[in-house]
């Protein structure tokens, strides 16, 4: 507790708040002059106070060095500014990305996010999910696939889920088929003679299974077309996604050699490895392979040679969820894609 000192001796007012221990609210209001219904306010609706009173209210929790009690506001209110969020994993950039845009949009609403990963088993996931529900969540943001929408469905709080597809909870979406169609074009535009789409995993229930099909309909039938799925590149950095690789680039370059070959990679950390294996056989971009990849996430931008990619615009997404809790509806939201070129296609 820092001490106020008012002419060379500490104020009455202070010395009873340190002998009580921590501040409270209702020592903010006293030291104020207001209801504890406007520091009420202040904390969960401050729009509703004029800009004098809220700056009156936040220089006295600076002054008095206050720290709000979550835990007595859960027990008081039955509510918390707590918001779960259950991942597959955190390996690509799209979901560390989504999370850090998560906590970055919640600062403004003071939110706080309890993070879990989920990649075994329904069962495992239910868990985890109940879990979260003993901090008495607010809501809940749902990426990982596991469960299916019927228990979903039953949960106490507010779900919104990413990329995700039905169910009678709010749902955030990319326009994949329109991303997977501008990545198709882009390639048959610059005169690649193979075309090629790589990816780790899908399953025709995914929203992101669109993009394949949105890629697939410009080009099947049309061209030389190679679809490579293999799950070993869904952890981009373990020795067994750099071994899946290094394999699937020889097999696409034996295969069509002299050949001008456009790669279009399910997101920017598959399209990364594939960039590192030109690199290492001294393969030209965007002269020999042209390359595009899926997210516009930070690592497509740091590459060695920045990726061509299909933007799912993160921030908005991560806005788009944030806000929904304010006024929950169960609706899809579907965020545009767009075609960002930079250094792995030709201009």
């Amino acid at each position: 507790m820092h001490n106020i000192i008012a002419n060379g001796k500490r104020t009455r007012q202070n010395m009873n708040i340190e002998k009580k221990g921590k501040v409270k609210i209702s020592d903010i209001a006293q030291k104020c002059d207001v209801s504890l219904t406007t520091i009420s306010r202040f904390f969960n609706r401050p729009a509703l106070l004029s800009e004098a009173t809220r700056a009156k209210i936040e220089n006295a929790i600076k002054e008095m060095d206050y720290t709000q009690d979550n835990l007595a506001r859960i027990l008081v209110t039955g509510k918390s500014n707590l918001i779960g969020v259950v991942f597959p994993h955190l390996h690509t950039g799209f979901y560390t990305e989504l999370l850090s845009q998560l906590i970055e949009q919640g600062k403004q609403k003071k939110y706080n996010f309890i993070t879990y990963t989920s990649n075994t088993s329904k069962e495992d996931e239910l868990e985890i999910v109940k879990n979260l529900f003993t901090y008495r969540i607010k809501g809940l943001i749902l990426l990982s696939p596991l469960l299916p929408a019927s228990e979903i469905e039953q949960f106490p709080v507010p779900v919104i889920s990413v990329e995700r597809a039905g169910g009678k909870f709010m749902q955030i979406n990319n326009d994949n088929f329109s991303g997977g169609k501008f990545a198709a074009e882009l390639l048959i535009k610059n005169k690649c003679e193979v075309i090629v789409h790589i990816n780790n995993d899908y399953s025709e229930m995914w929203p992101s299974f669109k993009r394949i099909i949105g890629f697939e309909c410009a080009v099947v039938g049309k061209y030389p077309y190679e679809r490579i799925i293999n799950k070993d590149l869904t952890d981009p950095v373990s020795p067994a996604a750099t071994a899946a690789m290094e394999k699937i680039f020889d097999f696409v370059i034996e295969k069509y050699p002299n050949k001008k070959i456009g790669v279009f990679c399910s997101n920017d950390d598959i399209a990364n490895m594939f960039e590192r294996q030109c690199i290492i056989h001294h393969v030209r971009l965007p002269e020999q392979i042209e390359l595009i990849g899926y997210d516009n996430s930070p690592v497509s931008e740091n590459a060695v040679y920045p990726i061509t990619s299909i933007e799912q615009n993160i921030p908005l997404m991560a806005q788009i969820a944030v806000d929904a809790f304010d006024n929950y509806i169960a609706y899809e939201s579907v965020v545009p894609s767009q075609l960002i070129e930079k250094s792995t296609t030709s201009k």
